[in-house]
């Protein structure tokens, strides 16, 4: 299940990191009303699941759902979105 978690913190940290690209992430978000921002908090409340199952780290998934709930603003989201992707590519690699 630790494996799980980890490969699991990777790909959302990825896919939080592609939605930070400048212009491109945020036309997707846009063009899509906003759907992908909700998409992402399911997720980070899987990954708070699983995290609560393995008994790790909850931090970066906590700070997934606020800052997705924060990022619908424009600039705001860019920067969110890299830096939940950098915490939870961090806290995958370092299987804490």
């Amino acid at each position: 299940m630790d494996a799980l978690l980890r490969f699991y913190k990777i790909i959302i940290g990825l896919v939080e990191l592609f939605f930070g690209i400048p212009f491109i992430g945020g036309l997707i978000i846009i063009a899509h009303a906003w759907a992908p921002l909700g998409t992402l908090i399911f997720f980070h409340v899987i990954g708070l699941v699983l995290a609560f199952a393995t008994d790790k780290s909850k931090a970066g998934s906590i700070f997934g759902i606020i800052g997705n709930i924060i990022a619908f603003i424009p600039v705001v989201g860019m920067f969110m979105h890299i830096l939940i992707g950098l915490v939870n590519i961090y806290q995958g690699l370092r299987n804490k």
